[in-house]
């Protein structure tokens, strides 16, 4: 049934292990690896050897629970109330456009508190010669509104063989940082949030689930692109008799690069609106636009064979005036009769 594997080397534990530890050890494997989380082609599969090696371990039968089910809080207590969980941890998340666009697995490192391994949590230490206690200086009286009292930091003996952990200042609590590799769903925007079960703050309870984690997440700024709730703005410099006879012109997008067409008109600058071409579609929640501002560009210098060329088309121009450019020919009528 475990395919070689023993039960216990299946979920991780000894042998032995008590009943806490199996559904600690299954709960935490069953949200890595159940199919509704984990996309793996072997997730399925693996998910049944744990939940078989689960039920060997507890002593149940294989018809008890269906394997292809799991609840996040099918351990809990009997009472019909929620199990326990430890503190959420909220970090945030910073997207490129890239990764909003396609999305795809990202690493993130996560600060988290670790119990302090110096002093096993507590904040203090023992120490191998005592030493005079700070707070009574050796007295082991402090003076107190009544007069003087026992010293409470070493019940009045004027020493102490214990002190305050230097690794943690006394919080019992150590900076750490880990690696989590997070899946990036397509479309996501700032102030969205995602979720992570059980992988929050950590309980030194073991009757109490860990808690999740949420990452906030903000979008990194970019040298192009400038986002309006789900819409993509781009300004597209572009040749100004490119605008005046029209054609096809290629934009950029995050990751790729997009070929739009261009109606003939003139050379001021105008929005082209591409819509379901912005931020994709997520949920409930319909893609955005894609607005190209087009900015008409002269050349600086033109070259001689450039300037003939602008002096034929001139001529060609101001040949039908009245037809071709109706309010220069109107004020010529009006001003130079």
């Amino acid at each position: 049934m475990l395919k070689g594997l023993a039960a216990h080397d299946m979920l991780g534990i000894a042998a032995d292990a008590d009943a806490v530890s199996i559904k600690k050890a299954f709960r935490r494997l069953a949200m890595q690896w159940h199919p509704d989380r984990n996309a793996a082609p072997e997730a399925l599969e693996t998910f049944k050897r744990l939940r078989a090696a689960y039920v060997h371990m507890m002593g149940l039968h294989d018809g008890d629970r269906d394997d292809d089910e799991f609840e996040p809080d099918a351990e809990a207590p009997p009472s019909g109330h929620a199990q326990s969980r430890a503190a959420d941890h909220f970090q945030d998340l910073e997207l490129s456009l890239e990764e909003v666009f396609h999305g795809g697995e990202k690493s993130v490192w996560i600060e988290s508190q670790d119990s302090c391994e110096a002093c096993d949590g507590c904040g203090t230490i023992e120490l191998a010669h005592g030493r005079l206690c700070t707070s009574c200086h050796g007295s082991g009286r402090i003076r107190s509104g009544s007069g003087l009292a026992a010293c409470t930091d070493c019940d009045g003996r004027g020493y102490s063989k214990r002190a305050i952990c230097g690794e943690c200042d006394g919080s019992g609590k150590v900076g750490g940082r880990r690696t989590l590799s997070v899946r990036i769903p397509r479309g996501m925007l700032p102030g969205e949030e995602l979720r992570l079960e059980g992988e929050g703050e950590p309980s030194s309870d073991a009757a109490m689930l860990p808690g999740d984690l949420r990452l906030r997440i903000r979008i990194a700024p970019h040298p192009l692109f400038a986002l309006e709730g789900r819409d993509l703005l781009l300004r597209r410099p572009v040749s100004a008799f490119r605008m005046l006879a029209g054609g096809k012109l290629e934009v950029p997008l995050p990751g790729g690069r997009l070929q739009i067409d261009i109606a003939p008109g003139t050379a001021v600058a105008r929005e082209i609106r591409l819509e379901g071409a912005g931020v994709p579609a997520r949920g409930k929640r319909q893609a955005g636009a894609l607005r190209i501002t087009l900015e008409p560009q002269f050349p600086d210098e033109p070259s001689p064979e450039l300037c003939a060329l602008f002096r034929r088309l001139a001529e060609e121009v101001e040949h039908d005036l009245a037809r071709n450019v109706p309010s220069l020919d109107a004020w010529q009528r009006k001003w130079l009769p």
